[in-house]
């Protein structure tokens, strides 16, 4: 049986690169090259400026909104890339009146493309786009991010 499948040997170490993050390699080399020098100092600088400026704002457990429809990230797989599923809106009416997704409504997990992730996040599903909501610190969660995630 064996010989009938090719299958190639699992590489168990990945070779490290010095600088993980492709960002924060593009900013140090775009320093060294405009200050003409090679300081050790512009890879750590490179890190600060890459920390703060290409993290995205997705976040497991965030959701984005179309219309009256909601995509919910599951996981994070990059900057560019996620995990999530899509449901329905649910309306609860009591003392007050909450819109939030159908938990017990919802799809299957897909990967999707982030598209602009660092600035206005959206998810594209045909013609319809899924910009991400985001949160204020003083408005409570319409649902529970460590349940989903």
């Amino acid at each position: 049986m064996n010989h009938y499948l090719r299958l190639k040997p699992l590489k168990t170490t990945q070779p490290q690169m010095k600088s993980g993050c492709p960002y924060a390699r593009a900013i140090k080399q775009s320093m060294n090259k405009l200050l003409e020098s090679t300081s050790s100092a512009h890879y750590d600088l490179s890190k600060l400026i890459s920390k703060f400026s290409h993290q995205s704002f997705v976040r497991p457990g965030s959701y984005m909104i179309h219309r009256h429809n909601f995509f919910i990230v599951h996981k994070m797989i990059s900057p560019h890339w996620c995990t999530g599923f899509f449901c329905p809106p649910r309306i609860e009416f009591g003392d007050l009146i909450l819109y939030h997704p159908d938990i017990g409504r919802r799809t299957r997990i897909l990967k999707k493309k982030i598209f602009n992730p660092f600035d206005k996040a959206l998810v594209r599903c045909r013609n319809r786009h899924f910009h991400l909501h985001k949160q204020t610190y003083n408005e409570s969660l319409p649902h529970f991010p460590p349940i989903l995630a």
